[in-house]
């Protein structure tokens, strides 16, 4: 729970930095934390690729419905509830270790690190297409192609 609460605090401070409206600061937390409990339930059961990629698609789904519904841009909702997701730690371990010289738990860790950006990225990347897609046949159906 305090791991959620954290994403929480970390979506509504990065908020903050970017200096969103404040109507929508409880939403963006909102979203960050859900999107950090997808990540936790995801990685305990099959692992810390598919936790990245559920919490990465969760949390553009849920930006996008959000933003639909109160008429603001996706990224407005999306950019601050993602940088709590950041695998910063793994990042900042990878250089501690190839600066200590320590080759093997700096591999360990960059692949760690990789396999979460690539997990986010490819979840980010479905929702995205499928939006697109859902949007493209609404067009269609609406303009009687």
């Amino acid at each position: 729970m305090g791991q959620i609460l954290a994403g929480a605090l970390g979506g509504l401070g990065f908020s903050i930095v970017f200096g969103v409206r404040k109507k929508y600061m409880v939403l963006i937390a909102l979203n960050a934390g859900l999107s950090w409990a997808v990540y936790l339930a995801v990685n305990a059961l099959a692992g810390d690729f598919a936790g990245n990629m559920a919490s990465a698609m969760f949390c553009s789904l849920m930006a996008a419905v959000l933003a639909r519904r109160i008429k603001v841009p996706t990224v407005v909702l999306q950019m601050p509830a993602t940088v709590p997701m950041i695998p910063g730690g793994s990042l900042y371990y990878t250089m501690l270790y190839v600066f200590s010289g320590d080759m093997l738990n700096a591999k360990l860790y960059f692949l760690s690190t990789i396999r979460a950006i690539f997990g986010m990225a490819i979840g980010f990347a479905v929702v995205s297409v499928l939006l697109r897609t859902l949007a493209e046949k609404r067009t269609r159906a609406t303009h009687g192609a």
